[in-house]
């Protein structure tokens, strides 16, 4: 049975590891085994584990899963090809738009040209097949995924919109702001104002609310909050 370490024992232990261990297994006061940097290693609760050997357990590399090496390409062609899609990548306008605001219209925007970006391409090559004889069945169904796709893309992004405005013709939101103007109006006769100038003001107010521009403003600021 080996003897209980002493504080001198770990301190003799902690100044003679390795060169280049980075932790050591121990044992703290609560028993909890964990694996300490040696700097933070207490000598005096903390208990090192020794191997059968008599050699602390220590950890060499970086905790954690070691980082994946970066294969090479095995021929200059493939390198080419590597560099290019990279390239591609980096630039991609889809991704730099979820990268810079992942909520944004402007991913919204990218997918719909993406889409039809692709969608051109099959018709390409649909047309192409159809230059060559060959079926076109194929292309034409891959096209009206990606055709369907963006239609049911576009209408739930426009149903988003337009379902989170209000109604400023229907019978309930006549009588809300009905009764908003007319809180208004009690509040300046609360407040001392003459009369004949609440209904000069509120005359004017009306005018305005009735113009199709303000309605048309009212609409775009709705829109806006909800993009």
């Amino acid at each position: 049975m080996s003897k209980p370490q002493t504080k001198a024992d770990r301190e003799y232990i902690i100044e003679n590891l390795p060169q280049g261990v980075r932790r050591v297994q121990v044992i703290d006061a609560t028993g909890k085994q964990s694996y300490k940097r040696p700097e933070d290693v207490d000598t005096n609760y903390d208990q090192i584990m020794l191997a059968m050997d008599g050699t602390p357990i220590v950890m060499r590399g970086r905790p954690g899963r070691k980082p994946k090496k970066a294969l090479k390409p095995v021929t200059p062609q493939i390198a080419e090809v590597d560099a290019a899609r990279a390239d591609h990548i980096t630039s991609n306008a889809l991704l730099q738009e979820a990268k810079k605001d992942a909520e944004g219209d402007g991913v919204l925007n990218a997918i719909m040209s993406a889409m039809a970006e692709e969608a051109a391409a099959i018709e390409f090559e649909r047309d192409e097949a159809a230059r060559h004889g060959q079926d076109t069945t194929a292309h034409s169904a891959k096209r009206a995924r990606v055709l369907k796709g963006m239609a049911d893309t576009w209408l739930k992004r426009n149903q988003q919109i337009e379902g989170g405005l209000i109604d400023m013709e229907s019978p309930t939101f006549q009588s809300l702001f009905g009764m908003i103007l007319e809180t208004f109006k009690e509040s300046m006769l609360d407040a001392g104002a003459r009369p004949e100038f609440v209904e000069t003001t509120f005359a004017k107010l009306v005018s305005s609310l009735s113009d199709e521009g303000w309605k048309q403003d009212a609409r775009a600021r709705m829109k806006d909050t909800l993009k």
